[in-house]
């Protein structure tokens, strides 16, 4: 840290040395880089000063096989910190009983719309 700037990681970061590559995309090669320090919510990346990064990127982790979706939060001269993204969450199963009253709902508006078609006043 610099002197004059405020901490403002939540977790402690543990030193490490780690090689990695950064994904970008599937028909784009990975770029190599190295895990500086490590920590619950991101990490310090060391890598040239002329890559160029978007915003979120996929991390691979050549060690431990792991590949995380990381976003960029801060650039330095040799260094980035990347903030994890987090997973999306998973998908929340629909009891039986209410996709049944959905079922059942739908049809009943199909059938209302269809009665009020054979009207044929506008209604």
């Amino acid at each position: 840290m610099f002197l004059g700037q405020q901490e403002r990681r939540a977790g402690q970061r543990l030193r490490s040395l780690l090689g990695a590559d950064i994904r970008i995309a599937s028909f784009a090669s990975d770029t190599a880089c190295l895990v500086r320090d490590s920590g619950p919510d991101g990490l310090r990346l060391a890598l040239s000063d002329g890559v160029p990064l978007p915003e979120i990127f996929d991390l691979h982790i050549r060690k431990t096989q792991e590949t995380r979706a990381v976003r960029l939060i801060w650039r330095g001269d040799d260094c980035v910190g990347v903030r994890f993204v987090p997973d999306p969450p998973a998908a929340v199963p629909i009891p039986i009983g209410l996709m049944r009253d959905l079922r059942a709902a739908h049809a009943e508006i199909a059938s209302l719309r269809a009665r009020l078609a054979a009207r044929g006043d506008g209604a």
